[in-house]
């Protein structure tokens, strides 16, 4: 490697460093540091100490620092834990994210370390056994150095990308599927950087790879948090009111606005605390998605606030149909939820529609005409907000 190209790939590592860094103080600043969060800015961290010390590491095959032994082990070392590092935190994120239940197990996440704890130890018996097996004297890398570097790193990308793919199997909702795939890809897209650069001899693409790849995750992220309310998985009133400013009459659809909204659920949250409420609103959007995919419902769901979702639906078709249709398939399936889950209170909705009527007429107004129906239901059913 020539000394201007170890200044060029030391300048590459540079910008990435630089930008991972302000995506990190961003993300930082602007996000509420979940426990998925935490995991995702633990891999950039991860990702920003490899850089460092991979500069390094070029540096010293460049002849800009000395080939002293113990530094090149010391590099070498970092950069075969760092790798590790990277793959278990994005594998964590991925725990995390999907909600799966060994995460919250110190027992399981420390089990979870054992590939690479087992392919460092060894490294490590190996060097204690032959000190130059896997360093030579002037620095050179053993044959089987390569092969446990990776070995760790591909158990977590391949079992984080087998859980995304179970997971977008369950899963009914288009933006979690969409969700599911970029986190099940984006490890694969790095290693693949990785192999390019192995092919392309010492080419910076590792880490222009894996910082554009995580910048657009990122980006993606941050508008899902735009548009996605956190807790239900559905639109959120932002998204609601982006998507009903597009909204106009045409001869050809037909436009419905549905109002729905939890009975009862002021009393679900007094008297079996808050928790239970956001199950409650879990579940009742759950059963929602399920009830418009199932009919076939061309439907824009959304929560617009505490316990009250909204449906837009556009029907070429002209079906006057829908909104009763899915009353009747919500509260059946809410009927069926309740059996099955043994819920301690009653899981009941009401609902109120209007449709577009003309050209004059608002989404707005027609908003209101179903929010004072779905009213007229519940004073009906004597049911208090």
């Amino acid at each position: 490697m020539r000394k201007d190209y170890v200044i060029f790939y030391t300048e590459a590592n540079l910008v990435c460093v630089i930008l991972l860094g302000i995506l990190l103080i961003h993300d930082r600043l602007h996000s509420s540091q979940q426990e998925k969060q935490l995991w995702f800015n633990r891999t950039i961290i991860s990702f920003i100490l490899y850089f460092i010390c991979d500069s390094f590491w070029s540096a010293m095959l460049g002849g800009v620092l000395p080939g002293i032994r113990w530094l090149s082990l010391l590099l070498n070392l970092s950069n075969f834990i760092l790798l590790g590092v990277i793959t278990y935190h994005w594998f964590m994120y991925m725990a995390a994210s999907e909600q799966l239940a060994f995460r919250t197990s110190r027992r399981k996440r420390a089990l979870l370390l054992l590939p690479l704890v087992s392919t460092l130890l060894i490294l490590l018996i190996g060097y204690i056994r032959d000190p130059y097996g896997w360093l030579g004297e002037s620095g050179e890398l053993g044959p089987w150095y390569s092969p446990l570097q990776v070995a760790a790193p591909i158990f977590y990308v391949l079992t984080a990308f087998i859980v995304s793919l179970h997971s977008i199997r369950k899963t009914e909702s288009s933006s979690e599927r969409k969700t599911y795939w970029l986190i099940g890809l984006f490890p694969l897209a790095v290693m693949g950087f990785g192999l390019i650069q192995v092919f392309t001899q010492n080419a910076p693409t590792f880490c222009f790879g894996s910082t554009i790849m995580t910048v657009f995750f990122y980006i993606q992220h941050m508008q899902t948090l735009v548009s996605v309310d956190e807790l239900t998985r559905l639109n959120n009133r932002g998204q609601i009111n982006r998507h009903m400013e597009q909204i106009r009459f045409r001869e050809n659809v037909q436009v419905f606005v549905m109002m729905i909204d939890i009975d009862g659920f002021k009393h679900i949250n007094d008297t079996y605390g808050h928790a239970e409420g956001d199950r409650a609103l879990m579940l009742a959007s759950d059963v929602l998605k399920q009830t418009c995919d199932s009919i076939k419902a061309p439907a824009f769901i959304g929560r617009y606030g505490g316990d009250e979702f909204l449906l837009i639906i556009h029907d070429p078709n002209k079906d006057d149909g829908y909104p009763d249709r899915i009353s009747t398939v919500f509260r059946q399936f809410l009927s069926e939820l309740q059996q099955r889950t043994q819920l301690p209170y009653a899981l009941n909705v009401s609902i109120g529609y209007d449709r577009l009527r003309n050209r004059e007429d608002t989404i707005q107004d027609c908003l209101v005409r179903a929010d004072e129906n779905l009213y007229l239901e519940k004073r009906a059913k004597g049911a208090g907000r």
